[in-house]
Parts: structure tokens; sequence; C-alpha cells
């Protein structure tokens, strides 16, 4: 057995626990692993030498390590809970594809075998209990992989079945003797939108539709509402800055800018006649991110615009700030205060965080499939939308828009499959929020 000596002089033995496996590559996904303690924490791992094994303290001196709260690090089935002599008390959770986490030298376990949890359910906490602890209260972690096909998933010792972990993204474990510091947990509620997303439209005709959307069950509540009146133009990008106020542009060289004030969004639609507030926004792509901001995207070029009033004339849109080029995207929306996010023709899902002239972050949330959308827009709130050509509308949840990852956005499935015949979508910003 390889011994390494913990932070605070405690021995720490790996622990023997079956025999030699065979190994072989995962087949199916990993799950999809958060640390395992409450949301916020920060712990210290050390593989001392066990890796891909870890060993898990909390920081920043290991103080409240012994008796902290436990919690599953994906949603699972409860494979073991039981004493082991080296181990003490132990948890193992089958995360389904083969995978498996294992939780050792517990103080106390919250749950028995066939228990089902979701991550964040509380499973035990922390202790020094088993012979291999060496008194020293910690946290020995493992995730296994079923290589050879038995069910179950061996631990413990060098040759098993554990496998290097990926924590919110991030992989551990590589090798002996590493150290990583003040890691924090993402272990957090999971979190739902709230709220109506108000979604405006233009027909091909050139008449205004408005549809309600719940964001909690991504249900129509009431539309599509249709209004008899026309634009009276070809449009070409379109922003709703809140509920009864448009901005569209013109499809012609001119770039003409046209606010549409709503009379009312019931059925009928209807709306005042535009008003023609200047010219030269030749933009394909517009905006508003809720917070004075307008976005447009003319042949890749990314500008920024100060909105200083609610129903603004031209000399209201200010700022035309050069954010920079390359942003070569085929659908644009806003997520927050200077967040966008669009999807490219190769089918990228990006967000960027705009900070001014020529700076900003550009996070990459998806590298493909995203291509079949020609619109997209997001009340806020992490809720986006997807509109395929044939008319399709698809809704999504990001738990957190503006960490920069993918793993915690999903699909809530399609509000319609078809019916949406628009040229132009857009919703209302800040409208959605979620908890």
């Amino acid at each position: 057995m390889l011994k390494r000596r913990l932070a605070g002089g405690a021995l720490l033995l790996t622990i023997v626990a079956g025999g030699l496996v065979a190994t072989s590559t995962p087949a199916a996904a990993a799950p999809n692993l958060q640390l395992p303690f409450p949301c916020g924490q920060k712990w210290r791992l050390d593989t001392w030498g066990h890796a891909p094994a870890l060993d898990m303290v909390k920081e920043p001196d290991q103080q409240g390590t012994e008796g902290a709260t436990l919690v599953a690090a994906a949603a699972g089935r409860v494979d073991k809970s039981f004493y082991h002599e080296n181990g003490g008390q132990v948890v193992q959770i089958d995360h389904g594809g083969g995978y498996f986490t294992t939780y050792i030298h517990l103080q106390s376990r919250g749950v028995s075998s066939g228990d089902r949890v979701e991550r964040g359910t509380v499973i035990g906490k922390v202790g020094k209990t088993g012979a291999e602890s060496n008194g020293h209260p910690h946290l020995h972690f493992e995730l296994a992989y079923d290589a050879n096909g038995d069910g179950d998933a061996s631990w413990g010792f060098a040759g098993s079945e554990r496998i290097k972990p990926t924590f919110n993204g991030v992989t551990y474990g590589q090798s002996n003797l590493q150290t990583w510091r003040n890691v924090e947990s993402f272990n957090c509620p999971s979190r739902s939108p709230a709220g109506t997303a108000s979604v405006y439209g233009v027909l091909p005709d050139g008449r205004l539709t408005y549809t309600a959307i719940d964001a909690a069950t991504g249900k129509r509540t009431r539309g599509a509402e249709l209004s008899t009146a026309s634009l009276g133009f070809k449009p070409k990008a379109m922003a709703t800055l809140d509920y009864n106020t448009l901005l569209v542009t013109q499809d012609d060289s001119g770039g003409k800018l046209y606010r549409v004030d709503i009379i009312s969004n019931r059925d009928p639609v209807t709306f005042e006649p535009p008003v023609l507030l200047g010219s030269g926004y030749t933009h394909e792509l517009l905006a508003y991110d809720g917070n004075s901001h307008l976005f447009g995207i003319a042949n890749g070029v990314l500008r920024r615009y100060t909105i200083t009033k609610t129903k603004p004339t031209l000399a209201d849109i200010t700022g035309n700030t050069l954010i920079g080029s390359g942003f070569t995207l085929k659908t644009l929306t806003t997520t927050g205060p200077d967040w966008i996010l669009g999807t490219t023709t190769a089918g990228q899902l990006i967000s960027y965080k705009i900070n001014g002239a020529e700076s900003w972050q550009r996070y990459q949330l998806r590298d493909a499939t995203w291509q079949v959308f020609d619109h997209l827009l997001s009340p806020g709130g992490g809720v986006y939308y997807g509109h395929r050509p044939e008319g399709s509308l698809h809704g999504y949840f990001d738990a957190n828009p503006y960490d920069g990852r993918d793993d915690d956005l999903g699909s809530h499935g399609a509000v319609d499959p078809s019916g949406w015949v628009q040229t132009l979508l857009s919703a209302q910003p800040d409208t959605v929020t979620s908890s």
C-alpha cells in the first residue's frame, strides 16, 4: 500500500477493497459532477499517492472538515451504504452508464442502498472513520467506471476501476502528489425560470404578431395575436425595447430606423404609424439588453448604442461605440445587461460579455447543432428560444447564463412544433427571472 502524509500530519493509506480488473474506454458520457459539498464552499483536493482518487479537506485551514455536510455529486441510485474496516462509513452511488462515485471515511451515512438521490441530496457527513483514515477528518472520493461490465465498481486500490473525476468541467486526479487549493463547489440548488416571455414578430406581409409564453412551462398562454395593419415597409432587423415599443430597420441600402409604438397587443394588435428616426442603421441583427444598450451587427461589426429615453427620438440614441469586428453571427439576442448571445452558420452557440470598445469576453457554449435556428431570442432569466425555418419554436434554460459554461444548459422542449411563420422575432428583455 502507498503511504502519503496528509497536511496536518495524518498518514493516509489507500484502501484495499477487491481485486485487479481489466480496463476499457468508457462507452457513455460521464455524469455531470459537481463537488460533493454545499454551494459556495471551498475545499482543498489532494491526490497524494493514490491518483486519480482524491482526498478533500475544507479550506482555508481544514477547520470544519469533520462533520461537514456531504451531498451527492450527481443524480443516481445508492448502490451501497455500509461500514468497511478500512474505509469506515462508505456510500457508493450508481449514476448510470457504468459510472459510480464512492464516498469514504464518513462520520455518518444519511442514505440507504436503493435510495434515489438528486445532485445536491444530503448523503452523510464527512468524518474520519475506518482504520486508514488515520484519525484525520477528510473525504476520500473516487469516481469509477465499470470496465468489466459486472454491474459493480471496485474502489480503493491501485488498479481498481477508478478514473479521473471532472467537477464543474475541470478534471482532477491526473497524477500523484497534486494539490488544488480553494476549489469552489457549484453544487447549487436547481434553478427554474418564472415569468412571462413577451414575443413580438413580423409576418411576411408586414403585419405584427404578439405571443405570451409561460417561461416555467414553455407553453403559450396567449397568441399569436395579429395586427390588421402592416408596417408599410420590408423590415430587416427588430429589437423590443419594452412592452409597447419596438425598433425596426428597413431592408434597404439606406438603413432607415423606425420606432413602432404599440397601442394594444390584444387581438388585434394595434400600433401607431411607424416613426422614422434616422438612417444609416444597416444592421442585419439588432438586440436590446433592457438596460439602455442596443446592439447591432452589420457585416460582422458589432456596435453598441445607448438608449436614453423610453420612447427615443434619434437624439436619444447615443454612443455608437464600435465594439469590434469578427462577430459573424447568424442570430443575436441579449441575456442581460451587456451580455449578448448568438449562433453561427456552423452551429456554434456563443455568449459574449461586452465591456466597451474593443473589449469583450467570448464563451463558446456549444460547438455544433445550433445552425438549425434562424432566430434566437431571450426574455432574460437564462431562458432562450430558438426558431427553426419550418416554423417550430424550441425552449432552453441556462441555470447560469453568465458562467460561460454549457453544463447547466438544457432543453425545455418545443413551445410549438409549427405555426411560427414570422420572418422576424424579438422578445422583451428582462421579463423572466430564475430562482
